[in-house]
């Protein structure tokens, strides 16, 4: 019986940090890293990148599971906290040591990329804490998407300002990426009178708007590609890229059409991935 609640408690701490969310962060942090340093980069460099990194989602996921206690109690009883298996306190611990880890890990990569590492943490705490029930829940996304491979690149070789074309770039991806994320929670966000735009558009409407906003990324791509031919899009990397990341955005409405559940589940990793792959291809095609 010990046994059995010590596995149940590790399974809820893990589920409390959005583990999903955070293998898809840590995974593209550590590619953009080996293609800026065009293979694997120092173990040590990479090692503290990755844990600074892992402190502050850290301290994302827990603090968002703390500030939707209340509603999770109503809507969703078997989550972490609402269910026992992690007290507040101990949430607390790990929000309070995520984010002692990315001070600590940060500080050691120069006052640049700790300064851009905060900057993206405290995008996520601030949906979190302000913007997450409020219409303007898609902004942290927008803004902290295209800080991750800037924020790599200037650990590995120092700032480029050309991957500021990633925030024109990436304006509609990041606002799908938020729909995809926070479809499963529509109707309990309905229930509770929550403002923000998933509960708004609903369900169905959330999903088409996803699907379409995240295809502005690809296409956004290959016309600055066209448009800048010296500059980008060298051996069709931008092109190929966008290819495949159009292939995933539309496997999602094809899943729905399957079984809507099964759509709703994979729209955030479909959507997400493509637009990743969409930066990577950028990112190489500009180095």
């Amino acid at each position: 019986m010990t046994g059995f609640w010590s596995w149940r408690k590790v399974r809820a701490y893990v589920s409390l940090t959005h583990p999903v969310p955070i293998a898809i962060v840590m995974i593209a942090t550590a590619a953009f890293a080996a293609i800026f340093a065009e293979g694997l980069p120092p173990f040590r460099l990479a090692a503290t990148l990755l844990l600074a990194m892992l402190g502050g989602q850290l301290a994302i996921g827990a603090l968002n599971e703390l500030v939707d206690v209340e509603l999770d109690a109503a809507s969703k009883p078997w989550k972490p906290i609402p269910s026992g298996a992690v007290s507040r306190f101990g949430a607390r611990m790990i929000a309070a040591c995520g984010l002692g880890m990315a001070a600590l890990f940060g500080a050691s990569l120069g006052v640049a990329a700790l300064l851009l590492l905060f900057v993206g943490t405290g995008l996520g705490l601030a949906y979190d804490l302000w913007l997450k029930r409020t219409p303007w829940s898609w902004l942290p996304y927008v803004l902290a998407l295209p800080l991750l491979p800037i924020w790599v690149r200037t650990v590995v070789i120092g700032f480029d300002a050309r991957l500021l074309l990633l925030y024109p770039l990436g304006l509609g991806a990041g606002a799908a990426i938020h729909l995809a994320q926070a479809l499963p929670d529509c109707e309990s966000d309905r229930a509770a009178g929550l403002r923000n735009p998933v509960s708004r558009l609903g369900e169905r409407r959330s999903l088409m708007a996803a699907c379409a906003l995240a295809t502005t990324a690809p296409l956004a791509a290959v016309s600055a590609a066209a448009a800048v031919p010296d500059e980008v899009a060298r051996n069709g990397v931008v092109l190929s890229s966008a290819t495949l990341a159009i292939g995933l955005i539309a496997a999602v409405p094809l899943l729905c059409r399957h079984q809507r559940s099964l759509g709703v589940r994979a729209a955030f990793p479909c959507l997400a991935l493509a637009t990743l792959i969409v930066a990577f291809g950028w990112v190489l095609g500009t180095r």
